[in-house]
């Protein structure tokens, strides 16, 4: 039986980095109601553990966005001095899915040797039950779309 029946890829995504984000929901509610009000549309979410009293939250989301997330990125800067930040497009994210996925073990450690080969970095992962997804640099993206499709054979 195959474990991973499905590959999605969703190009020209940007990446956002909030680093020393002050680590209380209220902020970070704060963060994404900003980007609800200018019609936003966020994908994956990651956040650090804490450090001291901050955390990074990054999300990622189009490219077409990149204007409107800039000018909210600065302004949260200027409200916020220690909010460092951080910005990228052109980036590819790679989802795997398979319904299959909880009773198997090494799924993840399938996908980093496929992407390792590839000569890849991985600058965003999230998770669930069933999938993994992994946001590439947009340069890289074909060789990996290639290499994890024959690697599971989809």
């Amino acid at each position: 039986m195959k474990v991973i029946t499905k590959l999605n890829v969703m190009h020209d995504v940007a990446l956002v980095t909030l680093n020393k984000v002050p680590a209380n929901v209220d902020f970070i509610c704060r963060i994404f109601d900003r980007l609800d009000e200018e019609g936003i549309n966020v994908d994956m979410i990651s956040q650090s553990p804490l450090t001291g009293s901050y955390v990074s939250v990054s999300f990622t989301a189009s490219s077409d966005d990149m204007v409107k997330i800039a000018k909210l990125a600065n302004e949260i800067n200027a409200e916020y001095p220690s909010v460092r930040p951080l910005l990228s497009h052109n980036n590819v994210k790679i989802s795997l899915y398979g319904e299959e996925m909880p009773k198997y073990h090494g799924i993840a450690a399938s996908v980093f040797r496929v992407l390792k080969q590839c000569g890849t970095d991985v600058l965003m992962i999230t998770t669930s039950s069933v999938d993994i997804s992994v946001l590439v640099d947009g340069a890289n993206s074909d060789q990996c779309i290639a290499a994890l499709t024959e690697a599971f054979e989809l």
